[in-house]
């Protein structure tokens, strides 16, 4: 039992359990690009550089009258002024001035007699449709302002579709020019609903729209947050900015990134700030990311650097973070990185934390049960340790070995059992009966195949139902106790009655139900009720049955990070990537073997097994006549397994075939 284990947020970027945005909080700062903005510079050249000093007079005799309070006069030179007015840059002057004036129609006027002389102004059209949206008339500005989207002016925009929506509740379908269908209108009868305009898809371009006029981070996230929700990756990387404001940008970018497979350009987003440890609960997730973008990096080092520097700022803290679903899955990657380094006392450590910490964690428990097996199984001292340690010296690692207290399987076994008091599970049930047999010293395949019967008939739930965990329990030990007809009987008569309607069900059909054939339907089947499936086909020969399921699961879980979580899911990946080899191996398709072994290395994080699939790949490089690639995966299955006399064999081979040459 392994347990490598993913932040559970890294799964998959899941908008739902996301804090909800925040639309009137981040719609306050949207007006940046105001009239008055984008006149400032333009009245100015009019006042400066237009031709006619008469224009230029009567302008300023304007803003002398309007200074003073005479409106009237006021008025008069800006009518003389709108007679003699030729150019783009006279006619915004004017306009300014009948809109400080307060004569929004003269100001109307004049603004649409300049945008009918020069169409392709886009400025002309967000003085406009400001100007519409100072008036109150947001319909006309939204419609006036959509050619604006996209533009440095794209924020007016954004500001007439928020104003319509919130002002009017409209359906996302009638902001953006359709017609309100029969979901909208029982939309509309709800008010605790109508936020959930602003999650339309259809918003992301009005969110980037307001974040490219304020560069307010928070409508950037929004754009990306609607493109992640329909898939859109793609599009959602593409926003990442080249300035990130503070820490929390760089996680939640960090989180897009690493979403969309760019785990090296996700760890960058974290490098560029460090975690507010008064913040603990967003120090963890930035710095569980960070340790899971490293260790998928290949930087194993590093990633447990990452780990133990945010568990040293949580110790003592554990109390407030008992929620957290990411403390406990970094106290095991931890744990996992010290026994691979043969830091046993670190092991030790991290684990009794964690289980103290969370007594109701399976896979804490797991790997507990697990320490508690390695500890019993650990060899004794050979000579020279034993020496040393009867003169009464001890070296620092024998130091730290001895401070370890003793774990029994006793001790595990009894924390399960608290835990089941608390919260009753079937995976806990599981460990346990693997705890027990493995106190009770179950070694042979009838005895271990014999406690299987008990179990099941204990936790039956109806006739051949049982909690999905034990009967796949029941069926992997039948398998490698060598009962395979016994293993596929149960796995049969438990996906037939699995999917029986239930007796209340008033659909339920007279007729005698099908059969069902779980390798025909992969997609109704979990992970590993597929892997069960695949493993019968490929026993009986139907390897064209097998294919698909395998790909199956490397198209649905492969997609993720090869960090294994506690649904072992990475490891059925890797095993599938195994498995496909194999098969075409054995169908005389070396090159496609090599293709799929390569991605199951890529992902293998047990040593022994990255060895395993080293060693086929050479030995399928070997047959291709590949002799450097077959050499180098064969050195390296050896450094990783230096028993591997197979791979030592066809190494040696290889090297007298390039000999030979």
């Amino acid at each position: 039992m392994r347990f490598w284990i993913i932040s559970e947020k890294r799964k998959k970027l899941k908008i739902k359990k996301r804090k909800r945005l925040s639309l009137r909080s981040l719609f306050r700062p949207l007006r940046v690009i105001s009239a008055s903005v984008v006149l400032s510079c333009l009245v100015l050249s009019c006042t400066t550089h237009s031709e006619g000093g008469s224009i230029t007079s009567l302008l300023d005799m304007a803003d002398q009258s309007i200074s003073i309070g005479d409106t009237r006069q006021a008025m008069s030179y800006l009518s003389q002024a709108t007679k003699q007015a030729g150019t783009t840059l006279d006619r915004l002057g004017i306009f300014k001035r009948y809109e400080t004036l307060g004569d929004a129609k003269m100001a109307e006027k004049i603004i649409k007699t300049a945008i009918k002389k020069d169409r392709s102004s886009i400025e002309l059209t967000a003085v406009y449709s400001n100007f519409l949206l100072n008036q109150g008339r947001t319909k006309d500005a939204l419609k006036k302002s959509k050619s604006l989207s996209g533009t440095k002016y794209g924020s007016i925009y954004a500001e007439a579709v928020f104003r319509r929506a919130i002002n009017e509740h409209l359906s996302a379908n009638e902001l953006f020019g359709g017609r309100a269908n029969k979901q909208d209108r029982e939309w509309k009868k709800d008010s605790s609903r109508f936020n959930e305009v602003f999650f339309d898809s259809r918003f992301s371009k009005v969110y980037e729209d307001a974040y490219r006029g304020t560069k307010k981070p928070k409508w950037n996230w929004n754009s990306a947050v609607l493109d992640m929700r329909v898939g859109n990756y793609g599009s959602a990387s593409s926003k990442y900015p080249s300035e990130l404001e503070n820490a929390k940008d760089a996680l939640f970018w960090a989180l897009v990134l690493f979403d969309c497979g760019r785990y090296a350009e996700s760890l960058d987003a974290l490098n560029k700030h460090s975690p507010d440890y008064t913040d603990l609960k967003t120090s963890l997730e930035f710095m569980a990311l960070k340790s899971d973008n490293q260790y998928i990096l290949g930087l194993d080092q590093d990633a447990e650097q990452s780990r133990s520097e945010i568990l040293a700022h949580v110790e003592g803290n554990e109390e407030s973070l008992k929620s957290s679903k990411i403390l406990p899955i970094l106290y095991v990657n931890s744990a996992l990185y010290s026994r691979i380094t043969d830091d046993y006392y670190t092991e030790y450590s991290r684990l009794h934390d964690l289980v103290t910490s969370f007594p109701e964690y399976r896979p804490g428990l797991a790997a507990y049960g697990e320490f508690a097996i390695q500890q019993m199984r650990r060899p004794p001292d050979d000579k020279m340790t034993a020496r040393i340690r009867a003169s009464g010296l001890a070296t620092l690692k024998m130091e730290k070995e001895n401070a370890v207290p003793e774990i029994t399987l006793q001790d595990a076994i009894a924390l399960i059992q608290a835990a089941q008091d608390k919260t009753s599970s079937a995976d806990l049930i599981v460990l346990q009966e693997i705890l027990e047999a493995e106190a009770a010293s179950i070694k042979e395949p009838a005895q271990r195949a014999a406690r299987v019967w008990p179990l099941l008939e204990k936790n039956e739930q109806g006739t051949s139902l049982y909690p999905a965990e034990i009967v796949h329990y029941a069926i992997v030990t039948l398998l490698e106790s060598n009962y395979i007809e016994e293993a596929r009987d149960l796995f049969t008569r438990y996906e037939n009655a699995s999917r029986q309607p239930t007796d209340d069900s008033k659909k339920k059909k007279k007729k005698k139900a099908e059969t069902f054939v779980p390798w025909d339907h992969p997609e109704e089947l979990s992970l590993w009720e597929n892997e069960i499936s695949a493993w019968f086909c490929v026993y009986d020969g139907r390897f064209e049955k097998a294919i698909p399921i395998y790909q199956y699961i490397i198209d649905s879980y492969s997609d993720r990070s090869p960090v294994m979580n506690s649904t072992g899911q990475n490891e059925s990946v890797v095993n599938s990537y195994i498995n496909m080899g194999n098969i075409y191996s054995g169908t005389k398709q070396g090159s496609v073997a090599v293709e799929y072994l390569n991605k199951a290395s890529s992902r293998a994080i047990d040593p022994q097994v990255k060895a395993e699939v080293l060693y086929r790949m050479g030995k399928e490089n070997y047959y291709l006549k590949d002799f450097h690639s077959a050499a180098r995966s064969l050195q390296y299955a050896i450094k990783l397994n230096p028993s591997h006399n197979k791979a030592r064999f066809i190494l040696q081979r290889v090297q007298e075939e390039e000999n030979s040459k």
